[in-house]
């Protein structure tokens, strides 16, 4: 795709005259390395590595440059979001480490000093993440019973809101679909899918036949996700899959 490939050297451009000599690797992952990347819907996921920490002056002036991106709309810079780490800590996850953060919505942007990615980031990334700057970088690599232990938890998290917030925009419900559908088809296929892929394999599992329409329905949405509420219907699937998907992480169920 030609205008993300211009992103991609634009995005160079302004991080190295923002960092300098600091700035180590840019690593492009997500629905882009996958082959589901849609312009103008979802984001174009990226981890900027760093030689050392990064100070609030310099997260300011991050923050400035996406500011400018999400307000001009060029080429697809609005979409870009990410993780600013440095290197030492990606190699072995070691804290402590200071970095930046900036998100889909404007109010979440911040200056970290805790991993703020998923572990299967980190996996999709050793195996398909996109170097722009053609570095040599050494990411640290999981092992499938601590992404297992991660998502146990992550599943946790999700339970309680879901049963408990009122009034949850659509975005919610689509990430819990999302999250469940790939999450399953990793763990019975042995490798990381899109969004798309996950939810259209999981449509036609005969062991998921009971949220089959909420996996069709998400197969497709992706951010913005409008102004429509999901249906109580929707509500009450996304709950029950929530339970099915943390029934069959701890070994309660099997799938083929």
């Amino acid at each position: 795709m030609e205008v993300a490939l211009q992103t991609f050297d634009q995005f160079k451009k302004d991080l190295t005259e923002i960092l300098g000599e600091n700035l180590f690797e840019i690593i492009i992952h997500g629905s882009y390395v996958l082959g589901d990347f849609r312009p103008g819907f979802g984001d174009l996921d990226y981890i900027a590595v760093s030689n050392d920490n990064l100070d609030d002056a310099t997260n300011s002036s991050l923050f400035k440059l996406v500011d400018q991106y999400r307000s001009s709309r060029k080429l697809l810079l609005h979409q870009l979001e990410g993780t600013f780490y440095p290197k030492r800590f990606l190699h072995e996850l070691s804290l402590p480490f200071t970095g930046c953060y900036i998100g889909t919505g404007r109010k979440g942007w911040r200056t970290i000093i805790t991993f703020q990615n998923s572990l299967m980031d980190l996996r999709l990334i050793n195996q398909h993440g996109i170097s722009l700057l053609g570095k040599n970088l050494q990411i640290y690599n999981p092992d499938n019973s601590e992404i297992m232990r991660e998502q146990i938890t992550d599943i946790k998290a999700f339970i309680h809101p879901a049963r408990t917030v009122k009034n949850a925009g659509t975005g919610m419900w689509m990430t819990i679909i999302h999250w469940c559908s790939r999450t399953i088809f990793y763990h019975v296929n042995s490798r990381i899918a899109s969004k798309t892929e996950a939810c259209s394999w999981c449509a036609e599992q005969p062991e998921l036949k009971a949220f089959r329409e909420v996996f069709k329905n998400a197969e497709g949405r992706r951010y913005p996700f409008g102004e429509a509420a999901a249906t109580d219907e929707v509500k009450t699937a996304c709950i029950a899959l929530l339970s099915y998907t943390e029934s069959f992480l701890t070994g309660t169920l099997k799938m083929k």
